[in-house]
């Protein structure tokens, strides 16, 4: 359920509301209280007063995370063990390093390019998909089932990704922290060595040694003892006495260089999520239509607050009947008519006016157009005009049927076109508005 405090929405709410949304009747009570479209549709959510999947979900997803975390840090700890030669007791440093650092790291280069071809969104990738499969049989058939019509909302999509984004990176940490365990268990408990062999010594030789100084550099300079010898380790007859240095090494590697970047990622994921959280739009088609039912108009109500003063601009077409227009601004809209104004006619100095008005309009901006005569680059160079002029002041593209001697409202048809038009151009303040005859 919503929280009370009417704050922010959480991942578990927003699954709730698409949810909701998916199986919504296409009616709503219109809501008087004002606010944000969040807060709007926060309300409408609290008021359904019906447990939705949402808790269910991230409940699992938590649940599948830690499963995941478990089976990750035995394998880290597998992949340190899976080094060690049970004949001479020795662990072969490459084969170990490669496996719990340098893979890992590969993988996570690798999906941070596919990230950044992707766009800004991150893909839920391997582990996030493991957890999804995961966590939906803590949801519940009816979440299954609705899945896909959910996962319509790009808003939801981008939350639910960088949540996942997170709990991947948890789960590569306690990978290395596994990894870590197991060195530290193997070496309390077991007397091993550190050694390497190749057969092109000096190459290899060379590039360890680089290697080792790149990634000892964050403690070399107060823990000497953790930067291991080199030369000493090579495979030989002295490899088991002069290889100690490998273990600390490692110790220290795997946490500033596995633990640490992944808990960092982590983080950095889990505010892009709560910032997706914060920024909710809710532009998408499914819930423009939402948001239309909950501000409709009904027939004989009557808004309350002040009257503002409003300019009204024609699109092209007839000009509409004044008289029939102003009572229905006033009582329905709450907008005085103060200036009457064209745009889109073949008239460069009635244009210009509009533009000298709208520089200089009320509190509000009234844009007419007929409900039959939908010209889409006509009205979009329109609202373009508005838009950027309009600034902070309310903004009402309204549409009706001029006849002669009054306006009649828009057909079944003309309404689904026009809404839309609006819809695909994710104008969010801008209210579409169908007249009504008094």
């Amino acid at each position: 359920m919503p929280a009370k405090d009417g704050s922010r929405w959480t991942l578990a709410e927003l699954i709730d509301f698409e949810s909701a949304l998916a199986s919504w009747d296409g009616k709503a009570k219109p809501d008087r209280d004002g606010g944000s479209r969040a807060v709007v549709m926060r309300r409408w959510l609290r008021s359904r007063e019906t447990e939705g999947p949402g808790g269910r979900w991230t409940g699992g997803l938590g649940a599948a995370a830690m499963l995941l975390a478990g089976v990750a840090a035995i394998a880290g700890a597998g992949a340190v063990w899976g080094s060690l030669d049970r004949e001479s007791s020795g662990v072969n440093v490459i084969w170990m390093l490669s496996a719990t650092l340098v893979l890992p790291w590969l993988l996570l280069v690798f999906g941070a390019l596919a990230w950044l071809f992707r766009g800004c969104v991150p893909g839920i990738g391997l582990v996030g998909g493991l957890l999804e499969k995961v966590s939906l049989r803590f949801a519940g058939e009816e979440l299954r089932a609705g899945l896909d019509r959910i996962r319509r909302s790009g808003e939801l999509a981008r939350v639910l990704a960088w949540h996942l984004a997170a709990r991947t990176q948890l789960v590569a940490a306690a990978f290395h922290a596994g990894a870590f365990a197991g060195l530290g268990a193997m070496v309390l408990f077991k007397q091993v060595g550190f050694f390497w062999e190749t057969t092109t010594e000096t190459a290899m030789r060379e590039f360890l040694e680089q290697a080792v100084a790149v990634l000892s550099a964050p403690w070399a300079g107060f823990l000497g003892r953790a930067v291991p010898d080199v030369a000493g380790s090579q495979i030989g007859s002295a490899w088991m006495e002069q290889g100690g240095g490998w273990w600390s090494f490692s110790l220290m590697a795997f946490v500033v260089w596995g633990v640490l970047p992944r808990v960092l990622l982590a983080a950095w994921a889990g505010w892009q999520k709560r910032r997706s959280l914060a920024r909710l739009t809710f532009q998408a088609p499914h819930h423009r239509k939402l948001w239309r039912e909950l501000n409709a108009v009904r027939r004989g109500e009557e808004p309350k607050g002040p009257v503002d003063g409003a300019l009204v601009i024609t699109v092209g077409g007839a000009e509409p009947d004044h008289e029939a227009l102003r009572p229905f601004l006033l009582r329905r809209l709450r907008m005085n008519p103060t200036a009457w104004e064209s745009l889109g006619v073949l008239d460069e100095a009635r244009e210009d006016a509009a533009r000298e008005a709208l520089a200089k309009a009320p509190a509000g901006i009234v844009l007419f157009a007929e409900g039959w005569s939908l010209a889409p680059r006509q009205m979009e160079r329109a609202l373009a005009e508005v838009a950027a002029r309009a600034g902070e002041r309310r903004r009402v593209l309204l549409v009706g049927d001029p006849v002669e001697g009054g306006i009649e409202a828009v057909t079944d048809d003309e309404r689904a076109q026009w809404e839309r038009f609006v819809d695909e151009r994710g104008a969010e303040e801008l209210e579409l508005v169908f007249f009504e005859p008094s």
